[in-house]
């Protein structure tokens, strides 16, 4: 009669319900455990990740600032170059002028229209040679900055 006692029943369940309580705790745990180590594993690749991406921008804004000098530096340059194919323009247009006004003779004759062309010619030159190396150098620093800044495989 004593296994019929309502208080060995409600002992015996207490202690069930205490063990399933124990369990579920333990696998609760493990799962927040398990959970715990994902999280790690991915804040640890997303850092990773981060700093590879740093790295890769500081490497790319290198390259943009020395392309950006370079090109400065080849602005320059070509401008000092222009200046100068200007300036021996500008001289041979005064040879080619004081030759044909110390000359009299010619001014009328065959070499006066020459003189003429030439000289217009060579201010056409001056202005389409100070054009072209403009130009040649937009170029040439366009195609430095796309070679530099192309990201490697």
């Amino acid at each position: 009669m004593s296994w019929l006692s309502p208080y060995r029943w409600l002992l015996i369940g207490g202690l069930v319900a205490a063990l399933w309580a124990w369990h579920w705790n333990d696998k609760r745990i493990a799962v927040n455990d398990a959970i715990a180590v994902i999280q790690a594993e991915q804040t640890a690749a997303a850092l990773v990740a981060s700093e590879k991406a740093r790295a890769v921008e500081a490497e790319l804004q290198t390259k943009v600032r020395k392309v950006s000098n370079d090109y400065q530096a080849e602005k320059k340059r070509r401008a000092a170059d222009a200046v100068a194919t200007a300036g021996r323009l500008s001289e041979l247009q005064s040879a080619i002028n004081s030759a044909s006004s110390a000359d009299p003779s010619s001014a009328g004759g065959v070499d006066g229209p020459f003189a003429t062309i030439a000289s217009e010619c060579s201010r056409k030159l001056v202005l389409l040679d100070g054009y072209a190396q403009e130009l040649a150098g937009k170029a040439k620093a366009l195609q430095d900055y796309a070679r530099e800044v192309r990201v490697k495989p």
